[in-house]
């Protein structure tokens, strides 16, 4: 048996695993909503109580998909493609490049100057595949995430930076792309915001006085294996304590609702309220 072979099996046990674990989990939720009530009521009252600031959540579920994608983001093979620009691809996958072409950007609706430099191939690869995401843009940083399954990939795995100087000059950009990205079940129930963020409260993930920025329901790493990488389906917060610019990026499994707490799951960056943030996580 080959190790490629031996790689998916685990990879395929793992999504079993991990479906059981959801499986547990709503059943244990189920429980003890039957003993206590409308438990995520009474914990965004308790939320609420704290001075933590929300918009309401949304209590509708969705659904979502296990994806696979290959670690390898074959931008190299394709960078013969691309015109009027200077890029090279770095070890870890991700493309550099630096335009030397003048292209001028509304800077008040950037969002229809950026998808047309996008979607043209001789200007980013895969451009197509990107969609532009206003939240983790920040002035002078515009960022667009790769539209995968039914949702987007969320992290910095599928994401084209696009940098404008003060000019409003698209001066060159960053790029990472999962390839290969392939189902590897039938779609499932994913669970509410309103779901989510209790959890996010329960795992001690947001303070006393702070405020949730933005919440977002897209794809994150879940597993890395040698060649190619599971996601699933995540709720990402972006939490800002009580006196600071900071934001933090918290997650939470919508499939299990359990907390993702590992290198990738949260940062910090300053924040412009107008503008969105900048999310730079390199998994």
């Amino acid at each position: 048996m080959n190790f490629r072979r031996i790689e998916w099996i685990f990879l395929l046990a793992f999504v079993v695993l991990d479906i059981f674990l959801g499986y547990m989990f709503v059943q244990t939720s189920s429980k003890s909503t039957k003993t206590t009530g409308d438990t995520a009521t009474t914990v965004i009252r308790e939320m609420r109580s704290d001075n933590i600031s929300f918009k309401d959540p949304d209590t509708h579920e969705g659904t979502g998909y296990y994806i696979a994608g290959s670690n390898e983001s074959g931008l190299k093979q394709s960078l013969s493609q691309l015109t009027e620009q200077s890029a090279r691809v770095q070890s870890s996958g991700k493309l550099t490049s630096t335009l030397r072409a003048t292209t001028t950007i509304d800077t008040s609706k950037p969002k229809s100057d950026l998808t047309t430099f996008m979607k043209q191939r001789t200007n980013v690869i895969h451009g197509s595949e990107y969609v532009y995401d206003a939240d983790l843009s920040s002035n002078g940083d515009y960022v667009f995430v790769q539209k995968v399954a039914d949702g987007e990939i969320l992290t910095a795995a599928g994401q084209v930076h696009l940098f404008v100087n003060k000019e409003k000059q698209l001066t060159g950009y960053t790029q990472t792309y999962v390839a290969n990205v392939k189902t590897l079940r039938e779609k499932a129930v994913t669970i509410s915001e309103k779901k989510a963020l209790v959890a996010l409260y329960q795992y001690n993930q947001v303070s006393s006085s702070s405020r949730i920025v933005w919440a977002k329901l897209g794809y994150s790493r879940l597993l890395k294996l040698k060649d190619s990488s599971v996601y699933v389906p995540t709720w990402i917060f972006a939490v800002r304590s009580k006196n600071s610019s900071n934001v933090s990026l918290h997650r939470i499994n919508a499939f299990t609702g359990s907390s993702m707490k590992n290198s990738n799951s949260a940062t910090t960056s300053s924040l412009d309220t107008t503008a969105g943030m900048v999310w730079n996580i390199v998994e």
